[in-house]
């Protein structure tokens, strides 16, 4: 089980903002990396996604484990990083959440690949994506 997961944003606290409202969930600043957010699903599970400012990334630092530096501006900040997330609104309500932000949005059949169709995937900020999909029943079936 995955408890949070971490993605980078031009605009931290507009994607943070964004996430909320698609799990019916909070926003709140993220002290250890100045300028970042954190969104919490009150779900008993923890569910959370950290959204840092684009160019952000964690080093080893001894005992507290790590610490969080810039890349220099200008540095290419695009990134693979996305991740399906259930949500209980249809797809087109997630594509005009993604346009009243600005972002390209598109919907994305992934041909039954794992169970999900009709996936919307969303460019948030551009610097990482967003699957988002009705819940299904099953998402792998046994060979």
């Amino acid at each position: 089980m995955i408890h949070h997961l971490s993605v980078s944003a031009a605009d931290p606290q507009g994607v943070g903002e964004f996430f909320a409202d698609l799990m019916n969930g909070v926003v709140v600043d993220f002290p250890p990396n100045p300028g970042s957010c954190m969104v919490f699903k009150a779900d008993g599970l923890g569910t959370a996604i950290e959204i840092y400012p684009a160019g952000s990334v964690m080093e080893r630092n001894g005992e507290p484990g790590a610490i969080f530096v810039r890349q220099p501006d200008g540095a290419d900040r695009r990134s693979p990083t996305h991740f399906a997330l259930s949500v209980e609104m249809s797809p087109d309500e997630v594509l005009a959440r993604a346009a009243a932000k600005g972002w390209d949005a598109f919907v994305c059949d992934r041909g039954g690949h794992l169970g999900f169709a009709n996936e919307v995937s969303t460019m948030s900020d551009p610097n990482a994506a967003l699957d988002s999909h009705q819940p299904q029943a099953k998402t792998l079936e046994p060979a």
